[in-house]
């Protein structure tokens, strides 16, 4: 596949990399999502997120042992590295993205989002760096709902981040691919075991995306664009 301008193209992405099944809620979340944003949606699923791989620009080979949750990490900072444009959660919006997508193209920054909602949106990333982003998390955005402008030194600093840490836990991943599509480090199964799968639950996005907001927050518009985040499971 040849790289889109997601961006000019007004397009949103979603994505559902699993093979189970969505709850009624989710799936009255995604029409919400067709219906509303009165923009292009690409929807990848299991049987269509490869066709969106570059050739010049494979997945990293850690991907394929990934929970379906941190593939869709993953697939998301790749699809707004590589191809921009929006995305967001499969939740119920009622938002018209249009107006948000026009905002960005008329201005010189390299992304939009809405404010990260309070201290305990931030992600876990311990530390004197957790602190600076808790009390300035009114400058951060959220994960769940956003437009990218494609191949900016942001997402160049994104997609290194997550494929260092990819490199880093090859080994590791290979020996201890994901058993759940929630799959995280610790995680109790239901035997009462303790699941090795050596990723944190937001280690590969939060961790990465909003230490990266906050060091280019000058570059970032804020907007009404959170989904909505009440009964979507």
């Amino acid at each position: 596949m040849q790289p889109i301008d997601g961006l000019a193209a007004h397009t949103v992405f979603c994505m559902w990399t699993g093979t189970n099944p969505m709850s009624s809620d989710r799936i009255q979340a995604l029409f919400s999502i067709f219906n509303h944003v009165h923009c292009p949606v690409a929807y990848l699923n299991s049987a269509s997120y490869l066709t969106w791989q570059l050739d010049d620009a494979p997945f990293h080979p850690a991907f394929e042992y990934l929970s379906e949750t941190h593939k869709s990490d993953y697939l998301r900072v790749y699809m707004m590295h590589h191809h921009g444009g929006g995305y967001t959660d499969i939740k119920h919006t009622q938002h018209s993205w249009r107006p948000h997508f026009e905002a960005l193209i008329r201005s010189d920054k390299w992304c939009l989002g809405y404010t990260e909602i309070g201290p305990n949106g931030v992600a876990p990333v311990g530390g004197a760096l957790q602190d600076v982003l808790a009390t300035h998390h009114d400058q951060l955005i959220g994960l769940c709902a956003f437009i990218f402008r494609k191949g900016t030194p942001l997402t160049q600093a994104w997609m290194d981040q997550t494929h260092a840490l990819l490199d880093e836990k090859f080994d590791s991943l290979r020996q201890h691919p994901a058993r759940h599509p929630q799959d995280r480090q610790g995680a109790v199964f239901s035997d009462g075991s303790l699941s090795p799968y050596p990723l944190q639950w937001t280690e590969l996005l939060g961790n990465i995306f909003h230490p990266l907001i906050y060091r280019f927050r000058d570059q970032v518009l804020h907007a009404d664009i959170a989904p909505s985040f009440r009964q979507y499971r």
